[in-house]
């Protein structure tokens, strides 16, 4: 048991290192600017609308939901590889490996749910009244149900279950308890909590006995590892993740084959870069993330001025998001197969953040138009703040290519 704990303390504390060693590159200046402007905007409009509540919405319903998606917790059990031959004789040995791992699982996570709660505390004390305790139930709920779910989860998983199952009847059992509770009142949400920890009492019975799915277990460990990798990659390199690449059918219609004219060295990397955005199993979706996110911020906000504002921060950082792909193209295979001058690639790599500049810009335009008819000419500023970033981007790298000349 001594030993079952030791092992995890240190794979949880490597864990905590590397996510602290890749966060400092996640928050820095930039993107911690976005963020506190994305929350006064948000703010802002949230305070603004809740003034007026539209009415016939089922926001009870509305908040169950998502709540409940958030309540349901990845598991984490820190597994490797090589666990599958090396801790095998010693399942018997791991129960307090695995308590550690459903902890762990439940801390790492618990921020979520918290947050959606937040943000629907001046909502709900307008809408309930004098039946606000029953939000306040809603709150206590969302810290049990998650390591109730986690614990089911585990028995599931050591049962050869698979994964969307167990996630499917918890949304179930989430969302009824939550939505009957702000609906009904306190008693449902009890009666949820009964029927989990029954589902639990009763998973344990159903497993007496049974082995571990060690490719189960490490096959989820993995992946949750990827898909951290990959939203880190999105701001630094990650040695260990290979970028893969993905058809997008709807994008074809930018990676025409360029006629013979446009078929030298002067827009190969051009597009190379375009190619290595549009195909990218990443980049592409941050990228477009970060879009909607802009987009529904600007409608959201009823003042032109700071819409502008956020329109023009959104184009700086999305411009900033792609900086990524000189890297992978100048430094990467194809330089070594058609040597090209270094000018020849920095050309390429500007007309490519022109042409993103255009259609991000023409975007935001479109939707802030839409919005602020009257103010049309602030979008003005949307497009000089994208040329001044991809000025400087271009500026620091010719400065790079001449430091290593050096």
């Amino acid at each position: 048991m001594n030993d079952a704990k030791t092992l995890y303390n240190l794979r949880q504390k490597e864990e905590v290192l590397e996510k602290l060693k890749y966060n400092k590159f996640i928050f820095n200046g930039h993107f911690l600017i976005f963020i506190t402007i994305m929350l006064g905007a948000f703010a802002l409009g949230y305070s603004n609308w809740l003034k007026d509540i539209p009415q016939n919405i089922n926001y009870r319903l509305i908040v169950s939901l998502v709540l409940s998606i958030c309540s349901i917790f990845p598991m984490r059990t820190l597994f490797r590889e090589a666990d599958k031959l090396y801790l095998l004789p010693f399942e018997k040995h791991l129960s307090t490996y695995i308590k550690k791992a459903i902890t762990y699982s439940y801390i790492n996570r618990l921020y979520l749910p918290v947050v959606i709660l937040v943000i629907g505390l001046p909502l709900f004390y307008q809408l309930l009244g004098s039946e606000f305790h029953l939000y306040i139930t809603v709150m206590v709920l969302s810290f049990i149900f998650p390591i109730l779910g986690l614990v089911i989860k585990w028995f599931w998983l050591k049962y050869g279950l698979e994964i969307w199952g167990v996630n499917v009847l918890l949304f179930i059992v989430f969302a009824s308890g939550y939505y009957t509770t702000l609906k009904v009142g306190m008693l449902s949400g009890l009666l949820s909590i009964v029927i989990l920890i029954a589902l639990i009492i009763l998973m344990e019975n159903i497993n007496r006995g049974t082995f571990y799915q060690w490719e189960t277990l490490v096959s989820l460990e993995h992946n949750h590892k990827m898909n951290y990798y990959k939203f880190v990659n999105m701001f630094t390199d990650v040695k260990v993740l290979n970028e893969r690449t993905v058809r997008r059918r709807y994008l074809d219609v930018f990676l025409k084959v360029p006629r013979s004219k446009k078929f030298n060295q002067d827009y190969m990397y051009k597009y190379l870069f375009v190619r290595s955005f549009a195909r990218g199993k990443d980049a592409f979706f941050i990228v477009l993330r970060f879009l909607i996110i802009g987009l529904l911020l600007i409608w959201w906000i009823d003042q032109s001025v700071i819409s502008a504002i956020l329109g023009a921060l959104i184009m700086y950082l999305l411009i900033l998001q792609l900086s990524q792909f000189y890297k992978q193209q100048a430094y990467g295979l194809w330089p070594q197969v058609w040597p090209v001058s270094e000018h020849q690639v920095i050309k390429g790599y500007h007309q490519f953040l022109i042409n993103m500049m255009l259609i991000l810009g023409v975007i935001l335009s479109i939707i802030y138009i839409v919005k602020f008819i009257s103010t049309t000419y602030f979008v003005v500023v949307f497009f000089i703040v994208g040329w001044l970033t991809i000025d400087s981007s271009i500026k620091k790298i010719k400065k790079h290519q001449e430091l290593l000349r050096d």
